[in-house]
């Protein structure tokens, strides 16, 4: 064998190849192995801050990965170049193997710092990389934690020979220096915790995907072989969104007049989009949380933003609040970050069992209902919208009540959870579940903020003037805002007479806050058996009680309703229309009565169908084009209606889960379900519709479509 050794320099580096070759006469291998050694010193390669910027630091177990393709096939995937020094450099030297094709016209090597064995990118355009979203830093002020997080990507590098020059590496993530000083009643306080949110500021595809997302941190993977920007990551987790990005402290510091610098890793993006905001949230040893809302920041790759803030308050840990102090419900509504909240978990939603809820249940189901839960059992959370909604471990069931907290993330943001409660630990049939709406307000918020329409002189007349109190939102969602971007559209949707919310849009949460696809799969009713049987048939209430995650699909043997009563046909002879408390209310003039699976909040009700009436001159359904619309504005994803005459409220299109197979979709128009049944065998049950060119105040859609709820006081 002959060693041949060469050397080039350039652009601040020094390459270093050791090349073997067969010895003479020997037959020439398809492909031949080279120990390559490379000396590199490239500026900000190892990510380190100092007085003078990014520092350049190679440290002992430092590993490169490279990519070699040998004319158009790859012939070294993923091979370590390892550091050869002993002590942290600004230069040093890279060992490792590559294999080439012997015979190639051309080669072209690709490489990304740090190296991972687990890489399954075979022809460089995958190399993945997780940017975690809680980071830990060793003191106030120092960066060393970030070398941890930096991801590094190469330009190619083209040869005829095989004989390559000098890399140059550059930074894929950004850093945000988060810089404090505390005053007032956070001065002296130990810090905990500092982390970034970001507003969402998607858009939604017809399917439910978002586009547009900002995620500061994840699952990405970077395509070396792009001829530009290779170093722009793609998220790899989908509508899977991760809208934060923090660190702890290993030594807490303390604030006060010095400053307190802290340093987080983020991947690049727009974080203004759509008037977004980022959010920096303080934590304090003791319990405090400062949270700070500042104009969004737009940060590039390679990049460093400073963000300067004094603290002077913060919210101070609270007693555990009572969700049920005004009743018991179905949902409740919280709206304070790391605060604990408890409820009365003994008695079903509300408590109420009518008459003929309970002859129907009785009727279909053999059964006879009960409002009481059992004194033990265990909490669990079943999923949540967003990550880190709920603090994991903090859900416990003791006492009659169930006992949770939130996790310091802005409520402002939205989100919404269910928690279960189980007989067991192992158990997968659930005794109850609440639906926890997190939100910008709280009861009384969101009580101060109901408004009064005004219906339509005959139904004003029926139900009473000023009887049409509504809440200022969709039932789960966010906050009252139109737009195009989906902060408002997030609402939970349900389907008809069922008591428990199903996700919007396609992801879902466990308690580790690790994503999940909702759905990927339904639970079709049973159309067999007879009327009196629960046990082993999914279409009834003890089976959407004990399974509230499952959307169950429909088919046409069960009139497109998820509850099977008396096979297909319409009125009560085979449908449950008591659900909801209103079986008759297609009926001028009949109202709801709130029972035990009604979805809203305490003090709150699935409306009747002719709150509606207030949005046409009419009183029904209408073209926008007559003029008989009262809308104010133009359609964008929905209408602001007047429902006084004066005053408007916005109705977005939402979307829906389709009834036969729970895939959820989205459109420009909306449907919102009130609690009357309607007499139609295929579509039972009323709703309202909207869509650009027309006002539904009164339409038919079948039970087993999931919709959203605008709830109405219960009064």
């Amino acid at each position: 064998m002959k060693r041949i050794v060469w050397a080039v320099v350039g652009c601040g580096l020094l390459w270093a190849f050791t090349r073997e070759e067969s010895g003479e006469g020997a037959s020439r291998p398809q492909t031949v192995t080279r120990r390559v050694s490379i000396e590199a010193s490239v500026p900000a390669t190892r990510t380190q801050l100092a007085d003078d910027g990014y520092s350049v630091l190679w440290s002992p177990g430092d590993t490169i990965g490279v990519y070699v393709m040998s004319g158009d096939v790859f012939t070294t995937v993923n091979a370590p170049l390892a550091f050869a020094g002993s002590d942290p450099a600004a230069s040093g030297l890279f060992t490792g193997d590559i294999a080439l094709a012997a015979d190639s016209a051309s080669y072209t090597l690709y490489a990304y710092f740090p190296y991972s064995s687990t890489q399954s990118s075979a022809d460089a355009t995958g190399v993945a990389c997780t940017l975690a979203s809680q980071q830990s830093q060793l003191a106030a002020g120092d960066s060393s934690h970030l070398g941890e997080w930096d991801f590094l990507v190469s330009g190619a590098l083209r040869s005829s020979t095989g004989n390559f020059g000098p890399l140059s590496f550059r930074h894929a993530f950004a850093v945000v220096e988060v810089d404090l000083t505390g005053s007032g009643a956070m001065a002296g306080k130990s810090v905990a915790s500092v982390t970034l949110y970001s507003t969402d500021a998607a858009t939604v595809q017809s399917d439910g995907s978002l586009v547009g997302t900002s995620n500061m941190a994840g699952d990405f993977t970077f395509d070396l072989t792009a001829a530009t920007a290779n170093n722009t990551a793609t998220y790899a987790s989908g509508s899977a969104q991760i809208n934060s990005c923090g660190v702890d402290f290993t030594n807490q510091p303390v604030l006060g007049a010095d400053t307190l610098r802290t340093y987080v890793v983020v991947n690049p993006a727009d974080y203004s989009q759509g008037n977004g905001e980022v959010y920096v949230v303080v934590e304090t040893a003791d319990g405090y949380t400062s949270t700070t809302a500042l104009p969004g920041i737009v940060i590039s790759a390679g990049q460093m933003k400073v963000i300067r803030q004094n603290l002077s308050s913060g919210t101070a840990p609270q007693p555990t609040i009572d969700l049920s102090a005004g009743g018991t419900a179905n949902c409740y509504v919280v709206n304070l970050p790391s605060q604990s909240y408890s409820f009365y978990a003994l008695t079903a939603g509300n408590g109420v069992i009518t008459p003929g809820l309970q002859q129907a249940v009785q009727q279909y189901e053999g059964r006879t209902l009960s409002a009481d839960l059992p004194s033990s059992g265990v909490a669990r959370l079943i999923w949540q919208s967003a990550p880190g909604l709920i603090e994991p471990g903090s859900i416990s069931y003791a006492d009659s009540r169930i006992t949770f907290s939130l996790t310091g993330r802005p409520t402002s943001l939205g989100g919404n959870a269910v928690i279960g409660l189980y007989p067991d630990a192992t158990s997968s049939e659930a005794l109850w579940s609440w639906h926890i709406w997190v939100s910008d307000q709280d009861a009384a918020g969101l009580e101060s903020l109901a408004e009064t329409y005004v219906m339509y002189s005959t139904y004003e007349t029926a139900y009473g003037a000023g009887s049409a109190v509504m809440m200022d939102r969709n039932l789960g969602a966010i906050y009252k805002e139109d737009g195009p971007y989906a902060r408002s559209f997030r609402a939970s949707l349900f389907q008809w007479g069922r008591k428990d919310p199903f996700p919007w849009g396609t992801v879902i949460f466990d308690q580790e806050s690790v994503p999940h696809t909702y759905l990927s799969s339904a639970t079709v009713v049973q159309t067999t058996g007879s009327p009196g049987q629960y046990a082993g048939y999914t279409g009834n209430t003890y089976y959407a009680t004990a399974h509230p995650e499952v959307f169950i699909a429909t088919t046409s043997g069960s009139s497109y309703d998820w509850y099977w009563g008396g096979g297909r046909g319409s009125g009560p002879a085979y449908r449950n229309n008591e659900l909801w408390g209103n079986p008759t209310g297609y009926t001028v003039g009949q109202t709801t009565t709130k029972t035990l699976f009604d979805p809203c909040p305490p003090g709150w009700k699935v409306p009747h169908p002719y709150v509606f009436s207030a949005f046409t001159e009419t009183g029904g359904t209408v073209d926008i084009s007559s003029g008989d619309a009262y809308v104010t504005g133009s359609f964008l994803q929905g209408w602001n209606f007047l429902y006084d005459g004066t005053d408007a409220t916005f109705y977005p299109g939402v979307g829906y889960r389709y009834d036969e197979y729970g895939t959820f979709a989205f459109s420009t128009t909306g449907y919102y379900w009130t609690s009357s049944p309607s007499t139609s065998d295929l579509a039972g049950g009323y709703c309202f519709g909207l869509s650009s060119v027309r006002i539904n105040e009164n339409m038919t859609d079948p039970r087993g479509f999931g919709l959203p709820v605008r709830c109405m006081r219960d009064e």
